[in-house]
Formats: structure tokens, C-alpha cells, sequence
């Protein structure tokens, strides 16, 4: 057990806090630095308002795959650090829940799905934390693994898990089924191919879940009979700043949801600052730009307070995936507010909170600034000291406005459009609000949303009407506060909301496991089908793509936004739907056997994935007759508006990447003497020749003639 500093936890205690410095009620202010057992990049507040937390390996000079984790228990009242078991699957065997995806079951135990075996290779299990026993009960297998899923609380209590990645035959695989757990078992929705890593989505006021990113175009799911995906129309329906990873997306109030900076921009490669919001209330919904925070950011978090604000801390400005070079790491706090759309900049923290950082609001109204660090790029990990096994708590300027309101008391629980009451005192009260309990990881809190409740006040009573419907509330238990006419929320109290049955599983025995292990399909994912589909049956040029993530993981983990992104390019037929890891390429066909439009690619790529990616360049495969013009090969053919010239191979050109060392792959002695044999073969044969098949990086002079760098051929 660790003890924290006693002044680190007196403001819960006693209920409010002293305005020793006026600066507090304009910038807020900063605890110092608490000191964890692990870095926080799994953090969720519980329905007794402790804070369970876990990293990606207990000790500091673990290995980065170990297969074990020990979540902890903090609780913010007494300062009092605690571990939990550890989870198992059904046979004891012991699981990572690093790069999981969580989501509060009704009855306010977690469930979390998915976890770590290796970078990009997630595990299939799910299991649930009960915070009344300190326990984990294992639960039957999902279909595959999934290492970076998101898990949403939808309308009717169920669990949606989306996405995640798998590693099957040396491949990395987006796991393209989305699962619901209904309390007993796992049901299935519609396939989606090309979902991200960490899907951000929300439950919508109709009870679709509505994915705003991390790619630019945006879809609703409907999780009832039909289970179908649609896109929101254009123009409307595509975020206008495209792709943007390792981002917050956050629903500030009902059907509203603001999605804030991430990605990288050109040409400086730097994370944007700009904020777009949407209205799913309108129809049709559309994406609209509101005033761009005071800093760019990557890998930030954002955190709705009980006013309707929204915090946001953390992240770097700086270029590329994750980077920490000094005056990278933006330390100063930023709050949104909804009705002027209009950012304020607050105090500075005291530690670079990057990647694998949280944020979540604790029931005193304070937020918890957590975690970082714990990751590998390449064959290297992360400088030890960029590791951040410590937290800091951040009081928003409110707490400085005056005397905080007291519920003194307030139901446990309660449901749909009843009226209930509160016992209250201090201040007059200007606003009434409950927020979802918090469970972030990876910039974002899955099931993160606000309402804002009517009341009347009648002396030291307060009358309040809860939600009526779950689809503006999904069920589950939310931090009440009461709120003063000056600003300053209340302790919270948490409530249940909701009528609907809890289902309570037994322990999965490990007979089950090993059934649940059996009914796991063995055969083709929708995305493989798609994939030998579009091989055999693709007539038009076939066309490389050498693209280069900023994600560390490769282009086969981080490959949606470029999927996306690739559908869109002049003239092309069809895309295949897997990423080819070991090469960092692409695979796209065009509708005929002309050559791609390489003036406008780049930029056409560009503006939907921005700098996510790297375009470095193209190969292709073409048939046609060889010429020799003034020394110089040629290929000619039925299908090419005009010849192209041959040139033998030049290593730069190469678009076949090596992920690991960071550069284009070596060409081999064959690839370097391909043009001389086709040349030689040429002169030996009189009349040129006929029906060969040419592979190699494609270019366009300045006076717009092709050049193909042969790397092989064949007739």
C-alpha cells in the first residue's frame, strides 16, 4: 500500500478549496506530483469513486510484452494505493490488458476486451472488474484477437467492441467484425473493412453509434436488426481536417460532439490545433470548424467538468508520432467552452503527458493528469525517463469562484424520466449536470458524455427530472453535481440510472474456454474474402503505393486512414483492403490498363489523410511491346496514351520500405541488373519484343513523360 501526501488529497476531504492567489480563478492550479506503482494508461473512475489504473508492465525494467498486468486502485479521498488480482483467462492463465478497449457494464462493473501479446497482436479475451469484490471474472472468447478496440455502453446495456488488430500468417489484420456482449454471449454485427485502431464513437440521440474518426469520412452503425453501416453523405459527413490519429473526440452534450486537433499536417508534419464540431440532431448532420486551440496537439485528452466545459491537457506540438524533444511536450491546460466555441489557456503541469497519457474527472470536480511513455519505436523502446509512473490533480478555476454547493442527500439510483429529489445547501444552484463515469485510454474516453438535467429548487430541495430515454443516457452510473449560480460544482454523487436487468456470469470454467477457443472462425475474414475477390477478378493496371506511417506499429496496424484515403484517387477501380506490413505498400488497381495520374495523387492523398502518411512513391506493373528511340528503351502498348521510357532501377526510387531500420529496402543484384538483361535480350532478338510484363517505380518528368525504373520483368 502507498500513502500520498496528506495535502495532496484535503480538497476532496474538506469539500472545497481556498483562493490563496487570485491567478487560481483564472488559470486553475496544479497538486504536485503524485507518484504511482505503474503508468496510467488505462484509467477509469468506479462507482465508489476510486480510480482503477493500469499500465503496460508492472515493473519499470520489464519487458514491453509481458503477459501479465496488475491493475491498481487509487482512491483520491485517502490517498491509499492498492493492487487488484490480476486477471486470468477461465484456465488461469494470465493476461496484458494494455491496448484494451473497456466500457461500464450497467450494473457498474468494467468490462474490458482485448489486451497485448505483442505490438500490433492483441488477445481475444474479455473479462469484467467488479469493483464491489475486487475481482476479475473471465468471459467467453471474442472471434479474434484485438489489440487497440474500442468498446461502447449502448442504449439497451450492451457492449459494442469495435476494430483491433491481429496478427494471422506473419500478417497484421484489422479485426473487421464488431461484437456485442449481451450479458451472456457474443452476437455479431456488420462487417466494416478499413475500420482505425481505436475507433472514436459515441451512442447518438436515435441509439446508432455514430464513428467520428479517426478517419475523415464518418458513419453511423445501427446495432439493432439491420446491424448496417452508413456514411454520413458528403459534404457534410467528412471531417474537413481529414485523418487525425490520436485525437479526442468528445460528446459535449446531447447528439453534439466536438473532435480536437491530432494528426500531422504538411509540410512541418506537425499535429493540428483545429477543433470540428457536429450536430447529429440536424439533418443532415455536418462537420463545421470552431476556433483552433492555442496549440497544436498530438496525443492529448479531453475531459468534459461538470459546467459543460471541456478540458483539454497534455500532448506534444511537436512533428511526427510522439515527439518529446524539448518545447515539444505542451504542459499548458486549454478549456473549451461550448456556448462561445472559444478556448481559454490555463496553468501548466509539470510533466510531459504524451502518449499512453489519461485524463479523467474525479467526484470532487478535480481531474486526474496520469501516465506516458511505455512504448517501442522500431527495435528500441522509449528512454526511461519518459516513462511517467506518477499522476497530477488539476482544479479548473471554478473551484476558486466561490463556496461549493452540498447534496446532502441523493438516491442511489433511479430511472427513466422519474422526478427525484436532492437535499441541498450553500449557494443557489444554477445548473444541475451528471457525466458518464470516465474509462479513457489512447486519447480518448470511450463512453465520455454529459447531460444536463431540469430541476426546480424550493429552500434546501432540489426536484430533478432524469433522462427519459437511454439513447440520450445510456444506463449505467454518472457523477451528479450540483452547480452554483457562480459556476462551482458540488462533491458529486454518483447515481445509477436505469431499470434494465443485470446479468451476472459465473466464472467461465475451462471447459468453456476451450469450446469458446473452438467456435473462433478458422477460415477467411470479410476483409481476406474482399482481398482475393479484387485479386482475381481486377482487370485495370496494378499499382504499388509506398506509404510510410508516422504510427510506429506499421502501415498494417495503421492502415485505415490510408485505405480510405486510396479509394479516392483518380481512376482507381479498387483498393485491396489489406496493407502489405513487410513491404510498407499498398496494392490499388485502376478501372483500365492506362497508367496512374501521378500529378495530382500525391495531392489528392494528401488532403484526405494529410501527413499520416508519407506517399513515397509508386510502382507498376505493365505489358507491352519493347522499342528501343535514340538508345533508350520503350514500352508501347494499345492501352498507353504513349510510350514509356525504361531506365534501369535506382536504389532511392524503390518503394519497398524496411519498417524496422526506418529506410527503402535494399535492392537485390537481380532488381539493379533487371534493365541490362531486358536490354540485352532486346539487342539478341531482332524486331523487338512482344507481350512483356514490366515491374518497377513509375515517375513523371517535368514535360509530364513516364519513366519506369525496371525492377523485373517477364514475358
Amino acid at each position: 500500500m502507498q500513502q500520498s501526501p496528506v495535502h495532496q488529497v484535503q480538497d476532496l476531504a474538506s469539500g472545497g478549496v481556498s483562493a490563496d492567489d487570485p491567478a487560481w480563478g483564472r488559470l486553475g492550479r496544479w497538486n504536485p506530483v503524485l507518484n504511482l506503482p505503474n503508468v496510467a494508461i488505462h484509467t477509469h473512475v468506479l462507482p465508489n469513486g476510486k480510480v482503477l489504473f493500469w499500465g503496460r508492465r508492472d515493473r519499470p525494467d520489464g519487458s514491453l510484452n509481458e503477459h501479465e498486468c496488475t491493475p491498481q486502485l487509487w482512491d483520491p479521498r485517502t490517498g491509499e494505493i492498492n493492487s487488484t488480482p490480476q486477471p486470468q483467462l477461465a484456465d488461469g492463465t494470465k493476461v496484458n490488458l494494455f491496448c484494451s478497449g473497456h466500457a461500464f457494464l450497467p450494473d457498474g462493473r468494467l468490462l474490458v476486451a482485448g489486451g497485448h501479446i505483442t505490438d500490433s497482436n492483441g488477445l481475444n479475451q474479455a473479462c469484467v472488474y467488479d469493483f464491489q469484490t475486487n475481482s476479475w471474472t473471465a468471459l467467453p472468447l471474442m472471434n479474434q484477437g484485438r489489440w487497440y478496440p474500442t468498446a461502447t455502453a449502448l442504449a439497451d446495456g450492451r457492449i459494442l467492441v469495435l476494430s483491433g488488430s491481429f496478427i494471422k500468417d506473419g500478417m497484421t489484420m484489422i479485426n473487421d467484425l464488431p461484437q456485442i456482449w449481451d450479458g451472456q454471449h457474443w452476437e455479431s454485427a456488420e462487417h466494416f473493412v478499413g475500420l482505425p485502431l481505436y475507433p472514436r464513437v459515441h451512442v447518438g440521440p436515435d441509439g446508432q453509434v455514430f464513428m467520428s474518426g479517426t478517419n475523415a469520412q464518418t458513419y453511423l452503425l445501427n446495432t439493432g436488426e439491420t446491424g448496417t453501416w452508413t456514411p454520413l453523405p458528403p459534404p457534410g459527413g467528412i471531417r474537413r481536417n481529414g485523418v487525425r490519429e490520436y485525437a479526442p473526440s468528445v460528446m459535449y452534450d446531447v447528439g453534439k460532439v466536438i473532435y480536437i486537433g491530432g494528426g500531422n499536417s504538411g509540410p512541418t508534419d506537425a499535429p493540428t490545433a483545429a477543433a470540428e464540431v457536429i450536430d447529429l440532431g440536424v439533418n443532415p448532420p455536418a462537420w463545421r470548424e470552431v476556433a483552433g486551440m492555442h496549440f497544436a496537439r498530438r496525443q492529448h485528452n479531453a475531459t468534459i467538468l461538470p459546467d459543460g466545459t471541456v478540458l483539454v491537457t497534455g500532448g506534444t506540438r511537436g512533428p511526427g508520432f510522439n515527439d518529446l524533444s524539448p518545447g515539444s511536450p505542451v504542459h499548458a491546460a486549454e478549456l473549451w467552452n461550448p456556448a462561445t466555441e472559444e478556448w481559454t489557456q490555463l496553468a501548466p503541469e509539470d510533466i510531459d503527458r504524451c502518449y499512453h497519457s489519461t485524463a479523467v474527472l474525479l467526484p470532487d470536480a478535480t481531474v486526474l493528469s496520469a501516465g506516458s511513455g511505455e512504448f517501442a519505436v522500431g527495435s528500441g523502446a522509449n528512454d526511461s525517463r519518459d516513462s511517467h509512473r506518477n499522476a497530477q490533480v488539476f482544479h479548473p478555476p471554478y473551484l476558486f469562484h466561490g463556496p461549493r454547493p452540498e447534496i446532502t442527500s441523493a438516491p442511489e439510483k433511479v430511472d427513466y424520466g422519474q422526478v427525484f429529489s436532492l437535499e441541498v445547501s450553500g449557494p443557489a444552484l444554477g445548473r444541475i449536470t451528471w457525466i458518464k463515469l470516465p474509462s479513457v485510454t489512447h486519447a480518448f474516453d470511450q463512453n465520455q458524455r454529459i447531460n444536463f438535467l431540469r430541476f426546480s429548487v424550493d429552500h434546501d430541495k432540489a426536484t430533478v427530472s432524469a433522462p427519459e430515454r437511454p439513447e440520450i443516457c445510456p444506463p449505467g452510473h454518472y457523477m451528479l453535481f450540483a452547480i452554483s449560480q457562480a459556476g462551482v460544482p458540488s462533491l458529486a454523487r454518483i447515481i445509477q440510472i436505469g431499470s434494465l436487468p443485470s446479468q451476472h456470469p459465473e466464472a467461465v470454467p475451462p471447459i468453456m474456454a476451450e469450446e469458446g477457443a473452438q467456435i473462433i472462425p478458422t477460415g477467411k475474414t470479410r476483409t481476406e474474402t474482399l482481398d482475393e475477390a479484387i485479386r482475381s477478378h481486377a482487370t485495370g493496371t496494378h499499382v504499388t503505393i509506398g506509404l510510410t506511417t508516422k504510427c510506429p506499429y506499421g502501415l498494417g496496424a495503421c492502415w485505415a486512414g490510408a485505405y480510405e484515403a486510396l479509394k479516392g484517387l483518380n481512376r482507381v477501380a479498387a483498393v485491396r483492403p489489406i496493407a502489405n506490413p513487410k513491404d510498407s505498400t499498398a496494392e490499388v488497381y485502376l478501372r483500365d490498363k492506362g497508367l496512374p495520374d501521378l500529378h495530382n495523387w500525391i495531392k489528392q492523398f494528401a488532403g484526405r489523410a494529410n501527413r499520416s502518411y508519407d506517399f513515397r512513391g509508386v510502382e507498376v506493373t505493365l505489358v507491352g511491346s519493347i522499342r528501343a528511340q535514340n538508345g533508350t528503351l520503350q514500352l508501347t502498348g494499345d492501352s498507353l496514351e504513349r510510350p514509356v521510357t525504361l531506365m534501369p532501377l535506382q536504389q532511392d526510387l524503390k518503394v519497398q520500405w524496411d519498417h524496422q531500420d526506418r529506410r527503402v529496402q535494399d535492392s537485390t543484384s537481380d532488381e539493379l541488373n533487371a534493365y541490362m538483361q531486358l536490354e540485352t535480350r532486346y539487342h539478341n532478338r531482332a524486331g523487338g519484343m512482344d507481350s512483356v510484363r514490366v515491374t518497377g517505380p513509375l515517375t513523371m518528368t517535368e514535360a509530364k513523360e513516364y519513366v519506369l525504373y525496371v525492377r523485373h520483368f517477364a514475358r
